[in-house]
């Protein structure tokens, strides 16, 4: 449509009165409702407002953004002065009464049937509203699914788009008109390459988030959507959540150099809405396969499986070859019951935090081994690994130990105020032993937190004499108790009450087999004071360091003391009493 025939229909229909004729064949492609808000023009849009006066600013900014004429709802004739100004700029100016209601300044310009009008106040928006709804919500042609929603946003937004769910995974991404190989493949390897997820902190140059309006007239009166504006490096990024509160996921944007107009506010308005549906059934999906999951675990752990034959076919049915055997891993996350009792989360968002910790450890364990069974159980998550083609159990141990570490890292940006601690069992080649390689994760896990405390990698291997000691502690905890004070505790409540470094000093000694020379260096201190506090620890316990059998029972002293939980309970301080 032209800046002509727009002033006609506006002349006609609505009894406005054209004060400036402007360029008469400048094109109109819609209305924009004057809006302080940033971004609210785009280029051929006729400016409608009802100012109190038309001044030089405001009249500077419209020609700026592209405007070919303004349309004033004035309730007094403008001035000459005023008319001046507008045929200066070189805009069209019309005078509407102010009594007119906007809803009914709707004009549609056709190239062929396809309408061009972003009118951002009237019928044409509202329409094209309804359009896209049913294009994003209606089913066509089979089931709907994330990448089917992806590929017709890209299509409506003319823009690439990558979908990310609440934990981090990238599930799908499109260009405009489905060409593979786009602006969406590189914007995902770069979301990749620099480790950028919206569900979780990614040390970014810069954040901004600001709100995009656009003016409908739809039962809520106007779409709102919001913005997130990411610079990393030399590239600006931006995304929406989908869903409110807890989002469902987020939609990354390909908006560089191309900010969003009234059409893209109402496409992302709905946009949000079907994603939020689909990844919800998505998640509905994962929660029942999680289940099914954490049931065979359970099965598995107390033996409660069936013959062996069943539990091998269980096993592949959830996508696992366990016939020659696996290796287990624990995930637990430390302090669960303190977590939750600081954060006061109600029952809905603690099974959300389980969903998304069970998530996060299959995405990293999916990155190294193709062959594992994943469950959730209570607060951790366990995992049976078996061997695969190029993956022979002999290298089991060490992807555990790299799959532990990814974990940490992954949930440490996930979720910063939350830490894991992971046990690693033996591999066992007879599956029946399953339960053995569980109880084993679960015993180098609970080891390991008590020796190292929060954030602790153990394998069972590494354990030595502690797991003979735990085991002591698990049966016969009392003979653990009157072991402990038969050896350590004197010293330990020395230390607490004198603030002294005896334990300290007792174990650099053992750990350095027995030199005194290499304890002095490590701690900064005498020969003549590392002699004194050891005789000071024998003199405490009747065990004397410089004899085997006493360094062998202090040393299980020690372990006692971890796997108890005990130690001084003052601060150190050098300080020798």
């Amino acid at each position: 449509m032209t800046l002509e025939e727009f002033f006609d229909n506006l002349v006609g229909e609505l009894k406005g009165r054209r004060v400036v004729q402007g360029d008469p064949t400048r094109t109109v492609r819609g209305i924009a409702p004057d809006d302080a808000a940033e971004g609210w023009l785009g280029p051929d849009e006729v400016v409608v407002t009802a100012r109190e006066a038309l001044d030089e600013g405001f009249l500077d900014d419209i020609v700026e953004g592209g405007a070919p004429a303004v349309v004033w709802r004035a309730k007094v004739e403008p001035s000459a002065d005023t008319v001046r100004k507008v045929e200066g700029k070189g805009i069209g100016l019309a005078i509407l009464p102010h009594e007119v209601p906007l809803r009914r300044v709707s004009f549609l310009s056709r190239e062929g049937s396809k309408p061009v009008t972003d009118d951002t106040s009237g019928d044409g928006l509202l329409r094209y509203s309804h359009g896209t709804a049913r294009t994003l919500l209606e089913p066509s042609g089979g089931a709907s699914s994330v990448e089917g929603l992806a590929e017709k946003l890209a299509g409506l937004l003319e823009r690439s788009v990558v979908v990310e769910d609440p934990v981090g995974r990238l599930l799908a991404e499109a260009d405009p008109g489905g060409k593979p190989g786009g602006s969406a493949a590189a914007l995902r390897a770069f979301l990749e390459e620099h480790g950028l997820r919206a569900s979780r902190a990614s040390g970014i140059e810069e954040t901004r988030r600001e709100r995009r309006d656009r003016y409908a007239r739809l039962p809520g009166g106007f779409l709102s959507v919001p913005v997130e504006r990411w610079r990393a490096t030399d590239r600006e990024l931006f995304w929406t959540p989908v869903g409110t509160g807890t989002p469902a996921g987020y939609l990354w944007m390909h908006l560089e150099d191309a900010p969003l107009g009234p059409r893209d506010i109402v496409v992302l308005y709905w946009s949000v809405r079907a994603l939020e549906a689909e990844l919800g059934k998505e998640r509905v999906r994962l929660e029942t396969e999680l289940g099914v999951r954490g049931d065979f675990v359970d099965d598995v752990i107390s033996g409660h499986h069936g013959n062996l034959d069943l539990l091998l076919q269980r096993a592949r049915y959830l996508g696992a070859d366990l016939a020659a055997g696996a290796m287990a891993v624990v995930v637990d996350i430390d302090d669960f019951a303190g977590y939750l009792s600081r954060r006061r989360l109600k029952e809905p968002a603690i099974q959300e935090l389980k969903r998304r910790l069970a998530d996060a450890v299959r995405l990293q364990a999916r990155d190294l081994f193709s062959n594992f069974l994943l469950g959730p159980r209570s607060d951790n998550v366990i995992l049976f690994v078996g061997p695969s083609e190029g993956v022979p159990p002999k290298e089991l141990s060490d992807m555990a130990l790299d799959l532990a570490s990814r974990v940490q890292r992954y949930v440490k940006g996930l979720l910063p105020d939350l830490t894991v601690s992971i046990g690693i069992g033996r591999f066992k080649e007879n599956p029946s032993a399953l339960s053995d390689a569980y109880s084993e994760a679960e015993v180098a896990l609970e080891i390991g937190h008590r020796i190292q405390g929060p954030s602790s990698i153990s394998t069972f291997e590494q354990t030595g004499t502690y797991k003979l000691l735990f085991r002591v502690l698990q049966e016969e905890p009392e003979e653990l108790e009157t072991f402990y004070a038969d050896t350590l505790e004197p010293v330990v409540r020395y230390d607490s009450r004198y603030g002294t470094e005896l334990v300290h000093t007792l174990t650099t000694y053992l750990g350095n087999d027995a030199s005194t020379a290499k304890t002095a260096s490590g701690l900064f201190a005498h020969r003549h004071t590392i002699r004194y506090r050891l005789d000071r620890v024998r003199e405490l316990t009747r065990l004397d360091v410089d004899k085997s059998e006493d360094r062998e029972r202090l040393t299980l002293g020690i372990k006692s003391m971890q796997l108890l939980g005990r130690s001084p309970e003052k601060p150190s301080s050098f300080n020798d009493r």
